[in-house]
């Protein structure tokens, strides 16, 4: 299957959706007000009518009044022979970001460090931690450490780096879908890298605070 025709089948999926999201987005409301802490997520399993493929959809509640706009995510995870993927819409915005085999495999790795954890967990807790990310082109300072971790990927093919709340990842965009390679954890940087990538980090905390009013 091609990212182009995943892109497809995650947008169909995405529609079959509407009803079974009402219904945990009505759920979260009564959890969010019977709680007394915060920020408060929930997780909710739902698989598509036709196809069964399966969506996790968080709902964040920063403080108690953000039952009525709840901070919305989902993600998909689609098993196929070399592994799960997991594939983030942006629905308004008509991409997604597709995380293949190989990335959890260095988030295991490299983040986690936890060999018992099964693959699909490893998934739900990297999105679990997860909040966006603040990417930038990269230029050959970027490259030449992306090659340094992935010595076997030495023609692969990156286009953006990005500061996300677990690490820094690298990536490739193909037109409106975000391939995201590999993520690096910060202590694996040398000390004169890690100005350059600090300076990523700094924007994506600044951002995320502006947006959710706290730091992630």
């Amino acid at each position: 299957m091609s990212v182009q025709e995943i892109h497809k089948e995650v947008f169909e999926d995405i529609k079959n959706l509407e009803t079974k999201l009402d219904e945990c987005r009505n759920d979260f409301k009564k959890t969010v007000l019977k709680s007394s802490r915060y920020p408060l997520t929930k997780s909710y399993d739902c698989k598509t009518r036709e196809k069964r493929n399966l969506f996790i959809v968080d709902f964040t509640a920063m403080k108690r009044s953000d039952w009525k706009k709840p901070i919305l995510s989902i993600y998909g995870i689609y098993s196929r022979p070399e592994g799960k993927y997991a594939v983030v819409p942006t629905v308004e915005m008509n991409i997604i970001s597709i995380h293949p085999p190989h990335f959890f495999k260095r988030y295991r790795e490299r983040i986690v460090k936890d060999a018992s954890i099964s693959n699909e967990d490893i998934i739900r807790q990297y999105f679990k931690k997860d909040w966006g990310f603040m990417g930038v082109v990269v230029n050959e300072e970027f490259e030449s450490v992306y090659h340094c971790f992935e010595s076997n990927q030495e023609n692969d093919k990156i286009s953006f780096v990005a500061a996300t709340s677990q690490g820094y990842c690298f990536g490739e965009k193909q037109g409106n879908i975000n391939i995201i390679k590999t993520i690096i954890s910060e202590d694996m940087l040398f000390e004169n890298q890690k100005k350059v990538f600090n300076a990523l980090k700094e924007e994506f905390n600044a951002f995320n605070k502006e947006r959710y009013g706290t730091n992630i």
